[in-house]
Formats: structure tokens, C-alpha cells, sequence
């Protein structure tokens, strides 16, 4: 396969790497709670200029976490995993991904 078309397949060297996640909140957890820690959850990411894409309600919270262009790195993933290690209180369990391919990885 030739360069240019790995390039726009995001194949070989071309490739993206990202994690999937979710989070379980514990039952009866406030709504305005949820929301402060998605927004504590998005500062991170944007503060290391990464996304996510998933969704979220009061009772779980769930996504894939990628960057614009490019990967994922290791080390991002270990930040995010501190994190939510770290912001655990009103959560029942989180499950963080290993790092796999975002386009063709499902």
C-alpha cells in the first residue's frame, strides 16, 4: 500500500491509538456531582489536548479518549488512569482500556 493512501487509511505508521473507559456512579449520587466531575474530567483533556466521545447520565459514564491527530501516548493513558483512580469517591467502579486502534480497533 502506498504512502499516501496508509496516510488517509490511518494504516502502519499512520496509525491513532486511544482507550476506552467507563465509570459507574454509586447510586443516588447528586446530578450537580456527575457534572462537576465531567468537567474536572474535561479540563484534563483539554489541558493535554486530548477528546472524548461517548456519553454520560447520572448513573454511568462512558467513552473513547483519543486526540485530534495522532495518539494516545502510554504515559496520557497513566495520567488519566491516576486520575480517575484519584476521583474515585462517589464512583462504584472504573474500568480504563489499554491503548488499541481508534479506527479500525472495534
Amino acid at each position: 500500500m502506498k504512502k499516501r493512501l496508509r496516510k488517509k487509511l490511518h494504516k502502519g505508521e499512520f496509525k491513532e491509538l486511544g482507550f476506552s473507559f467507563d465509570a459507574k456512579f454509586k447510586t443516588d449520587t447528586d446530578l450537580k456531582i456527575v457534572e462537576e466531575w465531567l468537567q474536572e474530567l474535561a479540563v484534563l483533556l483539554h489541558e493535554r489536548g486530548l477528546e472524548m466521545g461517548g456519553g454520560w447520565n447520572s448513573d454511568v459514564c462512558g467513552g473513547f479518549i483519543t486526540r485530534e491527530r495522532g495518539s494516545v501516548t502510554p504515559e496520557e493513558r497513566d495520567v488519566l488512569k491516576k486520575w480517575f483512580g484519584e476521583h474515585d469517591q462517589h464512583l462504584d467502579n472504573v474500568n480504563v482500556g489499554e491503548l488499541k486502534d481508534a479506527w479500525y480497533g472495534w
